[in-house]
């Protein structure tokens, strides 16, 4: 058993966070009874908030402040036309909505979509050559030993962070858990290859590596031997099963219709085929 002072800081954030999604719980709340009594543009002028109108849109759409948000659009879908307003929780927070009209499906004309059509060409192109670019990047820089002179030549920003943990944040970059973790890969003097961040690619040069200190080393200990042990308990279990599996295949408790997996097997490499 632990004390309270030895688990306080991690007990702490837990506790706010619970309070804030108590709190937004609470606001949605009030908002929505206000809305359902007296209208969502009156409800949300009280509280200062915007309603955002917008056209009618597919379950793929990405909405202002929300982004492409299978929970909101299920909701949406799901609900009756011209009903009352109701909430709907998404990774950013709550949503206050109302259903004003439904149009029945039906195949655009050209002219309907042109805008969109024209927008996805663009964001495709933009992303090949955004791809191309940092590749010769990260070429140019590993011939020459210099990605400083590379970035140069091509017309590339060059920025330089502090030091940074592996659950760190880089602006330009994001979380250093993700493509960018190649990093705590690389040596001093290394060059990355191209890593995708979203709408921008970037190239790393490792130019210092500090090893944790005996106080770093203590303040992660218990999430490192926790990630570690849960690594091995997954790993065991993943023998576990397929030692299990391979005993009842030889006992004949359970047996594999060959035919049907390769028949499935087909299927699915003729549906990537397609796609």
């Amino acid at each position: 058993m632990k004390t309270l002072a030895e688990v306080k800081d991690q007990i702490e954030p837990v506790l706010k966070q619970q309070k804030a999604q108590q709190a937004a719980d609470s606001a949605a709340s009030a908002l929505l009874s206000q809305a359902k009594s007296g209208g969502l543009e009156k409800a949300a002028a009280a509280k200062g908030m915007p309603v955002v109108a917008t056209d009618f849109i597919s379950r793929t759409d990405s909405l202002p402040g929300i982004g492409a948000s299978p929970q909101f659009t299920e909701a949406v879908f799901n609900a009756a036309e011209k009903s009352p307003p109701d909430q709907v929780q998404v990774p950013q927070g709550f949503v206050i909505y109302e259903l004003e009209a439904i149009k029945p499906p039906a195949t655009p004309t050209f002219e309907e979509i042109r805008s969109r059509v024209e927008t996805e060409f663009k964001n495709e192109r933009a992303g090949t050559l955004m791809t191309q670019k940092t590749q010769e990047l990260s070429d140019r820089a590993k011939a020459d030993h210099d990605l400083k002179k590379a970035a140069k030549e091509l017309g590339a920003t060059m920025k330089t962070s502090d030091l940074v943990l592996p659950d760190g944040q880089v602006p330009d970059i994001g979380s250093m858990s993700g493509a960018a973790s190649v990093a705590f890969t690389l040596k001093p003097g290394d060059i990355s290859g191209p890593v995708d961040s979203g709408n921008t690619g970037v190239v790393l040069a490792i130019l210092e590596k500090q090893a944790p200190t005996d106080t770093d080393f203590a303040a992660k200990k218990d999430q490192i031997r926790d990630a570690l042990v849960q690594n091995k308990q997954s790993e065991l279990f993943g023998l576990f099963m397929a030692n299990l599996r391979e005993q009842m295949e030889k006992s004949g408790k359970i047996k594999i219709n060959e035919q049907e997996m390769k028949a499935l097997t087909k299927q699915q490499a003729e549906g990537e085929e397609g796609e």
